[in-house]
């Protein structure tokens, strides 16, 4: 049972770092923003971050990346390895019309369309404002 319970663990620690951790840049190493992570999905982070910058927001770090799709579980892992508490992100399917990939790995092939993706990810944080504040 305890080996099936570390195995797991380490199953769900390997899942959460991907291309999102991999190709990661920082702008803060400092940051240690707190509250909830939010995250908004957007065709395209560069007015989105402006409009937070312009919010009070402060830049941590970004990721970019051609590959697979972000996972929730990734984008929140590394928004916590940073210190942001806002993930914002777009996702663009680069591939051509008709065109197709088939890859092996240790668990067997897979095949498909929809792995070449052009993903932008920004990640940010705010203080949250003070009791009375808005």
């Amino acid at each position: 049972m305890r080996y099936t319970f570390l195995a797991l663990v380490l199953c769900l620690c390997g899942c959460a770092g991907g291309p999102t951790h991999d190709y990661y840049s920082p702008t803060r190493t400092d940051a240690k923003f707190k509250g909830p992570i939010t995250m908004a999905l957007v065709d395209d982070v560069r007015p989105e971050k402006e409009k937070c910058l312009r919010e009070g927001y402060t830049l941590v770090g970004s990721t970019d990346y051609f590959g697979k799709y972000p996972e929730a579980s990734e984008l929140r892992a590394q928004a916590k390895r940073s210190g942001a508490n806002h993930v914002v992100y777009s996702v663009r399917n680069a591939s051509k019309p008709g065109e197709w990939h088939f890859s092996f790995g240790s668990w067997g092939g897979t095949g498909g369309t929809g792995g070449n993706n052009e993903v932008h990810i920004i990640f940010l944080g705010r203080l949250a404002p003070k009791r009375g504040q808005a």
